[in-house]
């Protein structure tokens, strides 16, 4: 008896210590998907949150109000977010602790984002239920949210109008190069039309991208983080009409500023802050330059604005400095946030997303025009679908309006959001194109009248005119030099010998990281410069970024950080113009050490550790003869025995 009591306090003891274990890796899953939640990088945090899921938690509501959350932000799988929305309300409480582990609740937010995903996937009704169940948690102290949460529920229904009255609209995907399988948006244009910037989300990281349009087709995209010094953390807002001048936002957890990058030979500068008077202590989101480059129209939630995010302009003046901003007032902003203005090149429409206008809910895409007064009309909304019942913004308006670039989801496309341009069908537009095309007919009718002119009227006229040329040959005598120089023999031609090629000799040294870290630091970028220039001398060699770790944390973080160490690789090569076709990224985790983690006697060694935080590069091909390889030797003292 006294042994089977001993047993079985072991497999308690084993149960119990086995099920901690468990707790700790899901604990680990659960603190990455917070950071990357709150990083906004939704596939990232959806991954983990699932892994929970799957765990055994799927009842769990604040498991499920995340999920939730996560799909709610991830183009073309919106949809998904209705059902862990809905199995999160069933367990709510107004003070969860919704960012512990052991929470079970989800907060009373679960009720505003179902509303949401509702109200995004078009199912109105529904999403002003949802909104009214939110509205009974808010007090009435609190007039921010309830103004907000009126807006969106008199929104569902104003969306039901703009979806049965659409404006016709010409929409045209700018297609490969420019989109791919990403997302690609925040989309400015030279006024020339000639130089195009924007955004393209990265697996780790946000990077600007720039293109020209060369024999009517736009180059392979470069990307320019690298040039512009930007950590992922700068995005683009507006370029100078001559497109030799970028304007950024750089943003962090606690601010945003403004920032600009010049266009020098061929090269696009460092960015540099724009102003002391436009950057303040306050969230500067976006800046659209007009034509002149004298007036800079800005987002900012200074102190003093009408609520949340307000549009600014402000004047550059004769010494070269910003003057401070002045808000445009309360036709143009109102109690939510106005967001993203742009003005044309004329200086006389602002095209703007705000959420306190007449919208269809989240932000719609506006327009207003300055009239001789100097005063700014009304805001029109620019309808459906050009307006969705999901966030609009980043409307950039072309030729004084009458097209614009927009970055939206389409099943058809190429990617998560690709970059359209966009028409609207006015009387006007149809008049132009019909005056385009009689004349493009009447230019056509002239070349074809000049080539009948210059042709022979008839059939009898070609064949005498062939019998004319014919006689004409025959009747020619040959001379004697030219029998000579047929009957001449041919010289020898002399062969070229190919030089030997030499061998290109390269030192292929790891990529190395810091602790839990995936970014690459100067050293190995000037690591990875090295293998540019070998890439394009020699076009058929292919390369496979292998990303590895050291023995510290879970098995399956390190799989995960390993592969963004190897993905950061791979995209500071693509930057620097190798095919993405030739580059294969992959994760092995915690295997393949090149270095002892521990000591023999069991405490650590962080010296060894270092060199298997890394990425190797493995080169392969037909002309791998062509280069002579050699490794970076481990230390003998810090060796696998």
């Amino acid at each position: 008896m006294r042994q089977v009591l001993i047993l079985s306090l072991l497999l308690m003891t084993s149960f119990i210590s086995w099920t901690q274990k468990e707790d700790d890796n899901l604990k680990e899953y659960f603190l990455d998907a917070e950071f990357f939640l709150a990083q906004e990088q939704y596939v990232d945090a959806l991954y983990d949150y699932m892994e929970l899921y799957n765990g055994g938690y799927q009842d769990n509501a604040n498991i499920n109000y995340r999920i939730g959350i996560c799909y709610l932000h991830i183009p073309g799988q919106k949809e998904k977010s209705i059902p862990y929305l809905l199995e999160s309300i069933k367990n709510i409480k107004n003070d969860n602790r919704d960012s512990e582990f052991r929470e079970a609740r989800a907060p009373m937010d679960a009720y505003l984002y179902l509303g949401n995903a509702y109200r995004i996937n078009n199912m109105l009704d529904k999403a002003i239920e949802a909104y009214g169940n939110y509205k009974k948690f808010l007090p009435s102290s609190d007039k921010t949210g309830l103004s907000y949460i009126n807006n969106e529920i008199e929104a569902c229904s104003a969306a039901k109008e703009y979806l049965s009255n659409p404006v016709e609209i010409r929409k045209t995907n700018l297609g490969e190069p420019i989109n791919g399988n990403s997302s690609n948006l925040k989309a400015v244009i030279s006024g020339d039309g000639n130089t195009l910037l924007y955004m393209n989300e990265l697996p780790f990281y946000d990077a600007v991208y720039y293109s020209v349009l060369k024999d009517g087709a736009w180059t392979e995209p470069l990307n320019i983080t690298p040039q512009i010094q930007s950590d992922g953390d700068q995005y683009v807002t507006s370029v100078s009409y001559d497109g030799t001048v970028l304007y950024l936002t750089r943003e962090d957890n606690f601010n945003s500023d403004i920032y600009l990058s010049h266009l020098k030979d061929g090269l696009w500068q460092k960015s540099e802050p724009v102003s002391k008077n436009i950057n303040s202590k306050y969230w500067e989101s976006h800046a659209s330059i007009s034509k002149d480059g004298k007036t800079l129209y800005l987002a900012s939630n200074h102190k003093g604005g009408f609520g949340g995010t307000d549009i600014y302009k402000s004047i550059l003046d004769e010494t070269d400095e910003w003057s401070v901003p002045v808000n445009l007032g309360s036709v143009i902003n109102t109690p939510l946030n106005e967001d993203t203005p742009f003005i044309t090149e004329d200086g006389k429409q602002l095209y703007f997303s705000s959420q306190g206008h007449r919208n269809m809910g989240g932000y719609d895409i506006y327009k207003s025009t300055l009239d001789e007064n100097g005063q700014w009309s009304k805001p029109e909304n620019l309808g459906y679908p050009i307006n969705t019942t999901d966030d609009d913004l980043f409307y950039y308006p072309l030729d004084n309006g009458k097209a614009g670039y927009l970055s939206f989801y389409d099943p058809k496309g190429f990617g998560k959001e690709d970059i359209f341009k966009i028409q609207i069908i006015t009387p006007e537009l149809l008049q132009e194109e019909i005056a385009e095309m009689v004349k493009e007919d009447v230019e056509e009718e002239e070349v074809t009248q000049q080539v009948e002119e210059e042709l022979p009227k008839t059939a009898e006229e070609m064949i005498e005119s062939e019998v004319a040329e014919i006689e004409k040959t025959e009747e020619t005598p040959v001379k004697p030099e030219e029998v000579a120089a047929e009957e001449k023999p041919e010289e020898a031609i002399p062969v070229e010998t190919k030089p030997v090629e030499k061998i290109k000799e390269i030192l292929l040294s790891p990529i190395y990281f810091g602790f839990d870290r995936y970014e690459l630091t100067a050293e190995s970028k000037a690591k990875l410069e090295q293998i540019a220039p070998l890439a394009k001398e020699i076009p058929n060699l292919s390369f496979e970024l292998i990303g590895l770790t050291d023995a510290i944390g879970s098995a399956s973080y390190n799989k995960l950080l390993s592969e963004r160490r190897a993905q950061a690789t791979r995209n500071y090569l693509l930057s620097a113009g190798i095919d993405p076709g030739r580059l294969v990224a992959v994760g092995y985790g915690e295997t393949r050490f090149a270095a002892i983690n521990a000591n023999p006697d069991g405490t650590d060694n962080p010296e060894g550790r270092e060199y298997n935080r890394r990425v190797e590069i493995e080169i392969k091909g037909e002309d791998l003869k062509k280069i002579m390889i050699k490794r970076f030797e481990i230390p003998d003292h810090l060796r696998i025995k």
